[in-house]
């Protein structure tokens, strides 16, 4: 038996070393687009999430043609798409069911106002406890006192479950919990450190007291636990992307299937309660949207012109739509991942080894093939592993990085401390991390599972010998050397800055920039005319905010063929001589003029 993840694995010789092999969905499709599978038998496990990995893997399989099982805990969500499919290329349908122990759950439905305000979760969940004080259920009692929640099951005691939408809510209901209550109140989310999350497994587990774990969706598909009472607000932050890398993370209701999901939390190892803070029918999901429709395709893009498929071709159990694979295909020409035609390109093969977005392996690529030096492709490659990861910047509510730091400066700047301590105290460096305002788990996947993985990547894809910085800490270069890099991933992020209105108008967009980015402070004096805008999100009435910046250099982009010069010319403002470059961006038709102070009179 062995096991592949990124950045770590017991499989030095391939899957055909072991009987099992345990591996993520990324491993196997790009062990099926390099060797297929004529000696595999594959087995895709919770098929029901839908997520974007999970359907192409799924789809690849059928066009293999090679027996195979998929499995979930809730398969009636998928299962008539899945059967589908199969069918059409000639599988026969075998089902096996495996019955899991599940207890009685008493559900309460007291529908609530929609919550606006990150507070007012927390004062929901506070008003619901204080309404049902005592709720007794096939031995299962719940009893809410002045100070203390007791759970228990015929005198055991169980625990309770908290389902908030994000880590803002978790944070605030967690605060009024310990204000209320002398229970130990456990936070749970994806931002958590695996070290962390481990923690609270085995404090899930555990049944000598009643604990109160308050908790993101993460609990709802990832963890099996005590629990005697779950309290569901209905709500969860649903992760929407374009193309640009720009984010949506609304608080939403959960699908029927979630909700459905969320109670059985209540009934795994005795009869339980399951408190709903809205209606049933008040959702009008039956499911939660696939990722597929939800995320820019730009790998089943990719990964279809590898195989010399056009994505309708993909066997895909709700194949993206023809607008989003367009925008795709364009992002991909854009980067040479694709040539005019569609065909993959030989950078598209390259893409595709390394195992990221094409926006973020493509800065790897043309460092590469620029011959720069081991310091400064190392460095890049730790810029990447962070954007990897996503988000890697400061946390919402910390504010712009301290001491003028630019955003990606601050960023590569914890994370070489967390990796510094972490050689030392683990735990130390995660607390570290906390207290400058960064997700650990954010540092820690960054630091032990991309940078040790894109450095094995990049030496085996270019067939190097084993380089000194495969052993030891990146070092810190300054942002503004790696931007030029970073912007031939993302070139139609690059844009003017309005040091006045405070915006980015990039070839295609115009962004404002986010008052948590560090870009502002960092360099209103210098004032920088161009910049990259790494990541974003939206305002609530759809504007563009870029919360994650960087500047560059105009030679950059010209050098590594972001931009071309279409005229240069000299202008006097101010009593200063100007350089004025009208830049031409690669891919867009759409002159922008930058202006360069030559020298004062």
């Amino acid at each position: 038996v062995g096991y592949a993840v990124r950045g770590s694995h017991t499989l030095p010789y391939g899957m055909l070393d072991v009987h099992v092999a345990y591996v993520t969905t990324g491993i196997l499709i790009q062990y099926i687009l390099s060797q297929g599978l004529s000696e595999i038998f594959p087995i895709v496990d919770e098929i029901h999430l839908r997520q974007m990995e999970g359907d192409l893997a799924f789809a690849l399989i059928l066009k293999e043609g090679c027996p195979f099982a998929v499995m979930s805990a809730t398969m009636e969500r998928v299962e008539e798409r899945i059967a589908r499919l199969a069918r059409r290329f000639g599988y026969e349908i075998v089902e096996i069911e495996l019955p899991a122990p599940q207890y009685p759950i008493r559900v309460i439905e007291w529908p609530v106002r929609f919550p606006t305000r990150v507070d007012q979760p927390a004062q929901v969940v506070l008003k619901t406890l204080r309404r049902y004080r005592h709720l007794k259920f096939q031995g299962t009692e719940v009893e809410v006192r002045p100070n203390e929640i007791r759970i228990a099951h015929l005198g055991i005691p169980l625990h309770a479950l908290i389902f908030m939408p994000g880590l803002r809510e978790i944070e605030a209901t967690v605060e009024a919990l310990r204000a209320e209550f002398r229970n130990e109140i456990i936070p749970l989310y994806g931002a958590m450190a695996v070290s962390e999350q481990e923690a609270v497994v085995e404090k899930a587990a555990d049944r000598s007291e009643t604990r109160v774990f308050v908790s993101t969706e993460l609990a709802g598909v990832s963890l099996t636990m005590n629990a005697g009472l779950v309290l569901d607000l209905g709500l969860v932050r649903r992760s929407e992307s374009d193309t640009r890398g720009f984010v949506r993370l609304p608080i939403v209701p959960i699908s029927q299937a979630e909700a459905a999901q969320r109670a059985g939390r209540a009934g795994r190892t005795a009869p339980g309660i399951c408190i709903r803070c809205f209606r049933m029918e008040e959702l009008r999901e039956v499911a939660r949207p696939p990722e597929t429709l939800r995320s820019s395709p730009e790998r089943i893009v990719l990964v279809g012109a590898a195989l010399g498929l056009p994505v309708r071709e993909l066997p895909l159990p709700d194949p993206p739509s023809r607008e989003a694979v367009e925008e795709a295909t364009r992002l991909l020409r854009r980067l040479e991942a694709l040539d005019p035609r569609g065909r993959i390109t030989p950078r598209g093969y390259q893409i595709l080894e390394l195992g990221l977005p094409a926006r973020l392996a493509i800065p790897l690529l043309v460092a590469r093939e620029a011959g720069e030096s081991e310091d400064m492709l190392d460095s890049l490659i730790a810029a990447i592993s962070l954007l990897a990861v996503g988000r890697p910047w400061r946390l919402p509510g910390y504010g712009p990085p301290p001491n003028r730091q630019g955003d990606l400066n601050a960023a590569l700047g914890a994370l070489i401390r967390y990796m510094q301590r972490y050689e030392q105290d683990p735990s130390a460096a995660a607390e570290e991390a906390r207290a400058l305002g960064f997700a650990d788990r954010v540092l820690d996947e960054a630091a032990n599972i991309y940078l040790p993985d894109l450095r094995s990547r990049m030496r085996l894809l270019f067939t190097e010998e084993e380089s000194r910085w495969d052993r030891s800490i990146p070092e810190l270069m300054e942002e503004r050397r790696l931007a030029g890099y970073l912007a031939a991933g993302f070139p139609d992020m690059v844009g003017l800055v309005d040091w006045k209105r405070r915006t980015l108008e990039t070839p295609d967009v115009l962004c404002w920039i986010g008052r948590d980015s560090g870009f502002w402070r960092a360099y209103e004096e210098e004032r920088p005319p161009l910049a990259i805008a790494l990541s974003g999100t939206f305002s609530a009435e759809g504007a563009r905010i870029a919360t994650a910046m960087v500047p560059v250099d105009p030679e950059d982009l010209i050098r590594i063929g972001v931009a071309r010069v279409k005229e240069r010319r000299t202008v006097r403002v101010r009593g200063h001589v100007h350089e004025e470059v009208l830049l031409l961006w690669r891919g867009v038709e759409r002159t922008m003029a930058v202006r360069m102070i030559i020298e004062p009179e």
